[in-house]
């Protein structure tokens, strides 16, 4: 299968693999702190596998099916909503748990460390997504002839 693909087969291989580091900086970043559980982890947990699936499946209908089927395009463009979720999602929450963290002490290394682990989610999520929509533009599968 991986002969067949061309560029935005790749672009979807590699969209796919950063949205599920995405998800699991994102889960490990909301139980670093008990006290503080990110609400709605498991939404956004479920969003996020959903979309590397769809990723996932983009890549095999393509290879399939041909370039710009209509199960890959609706499946990229499934992907590229969830990731968007799941970064939104997260932000939201995060932000305000951060925030929460930092109000009473400035050097609290809980706060520092879900501080890190969300950014490295917030841009494993972010890039998933553009990689995503740069790939919807490129074909999937190599022609044949």
């Amino acid at each position: 299968m991986l002969k067949k693909l061309s560029v935005g087969g790749y672009f979807n291989i590699v969209a796919a693999i950063l949205g599920l580091v995405g998800v699991i900086l994102t889960v490990v970043s909301g139980v670093i702190s008990p006290d503080n559980p990110l609400p709605g982890m498991p939404m956004i947990a479920a969003a996020g596998a959903v979309g590397v699936v769809l990723c996932l499946v983009s890549v095999w209908s393509s290879t399939r099916f041909g370039n710009f089927d209509i199960v890959g395009s609706v499946s990229l463009l499934g992907a590229i909503a969830l990731y968007c979720y799941c970064f939104g999602a997260a932000v939201g929450k995060q932000v305000m748990m951060i925030a929460g963290l930092f109000s009473f002490n400035a050097g609290n290394t809980a706060g520092w460390n879900v501080f890190y682990v969300s950014v490295g989610a917030w841009a494993c999520l972010l890039v998933g997504c553009l990689v995503l929509i740069i790939s919807g533009f490129l074909r999937t599968a190599k022609q044949e002839g």
